[in-house]
């Protein structure tokens, strides 16, 4: 799939969706995809359809969708019900492409959600250590949690 129509799905798909902060859902997915490489671009454009539309996998898979970005999509989707921290967990420890794919979006996912005002909210997810969490999952031994706040600010510049 090209990156123009997995935007083209993900505008039609978000349309008259809002965030919790109550901003346009398609802003939130195109400043994710603004923030990852060229290579990640179709999964990250489509990292919300599955969890916030009904769109399903085999619509994706009909439109093109690669099986990487297809496996990619599922490990991104939370289901209901899914406790936040065992879904992160699943991401952090994927392997693979689609791993690789999934941990590059969902670190630019929660970049987006940290800069969001209600973050810091109680009913909000735990942003903070999830990045964390996938960030020391595949860190070099040199890293240490005390140096992961500097390694993000290497990969996610301001």
């Amino acid at each position: 799939m090209t990156e123009s129509a997995a935007r083209a799905i993900a505008k039609r798909a978000h349309d008259g969706q809002q965030t919790s902060a109550g901003s346009p859902q398609f802003d939130h997915v195109r400043r994710v995809a603004a923030a990852v490489p060229e290579r990640a671009r179709v999964t990250a454009w489509l990292h919300d359809v599955l969890e916030r539309t009904g769109f399903t996998i085999d619509q994706l898979r009909s439109r093109g969708v690669s099986p990487a970005e297809l496996s990619a999509l599922a490990l991104l989707t939370r289901a209901e019900g899914d406790d936040y921290r065992a879904y992160v967990q699943r991401i952090a420890d994927a392997p693979g492409q689609p791993g690789t794919l999934a941990r590059v979006v969902k670190l630019a996912d929660l970049e987006d959600h940290l800069l969001d005002p209600s973050a810091g909210s109680p009913s909000t997810p735990p942003y903070a250590w999830a990045r964390r969490a996938i960030l020391l999952a595949h860190a070099d031994a040199a890293v240490s949690a005390a140096n992961v706040d500097y390694a993000i600010s290497n990969v996610w510049p301001a």
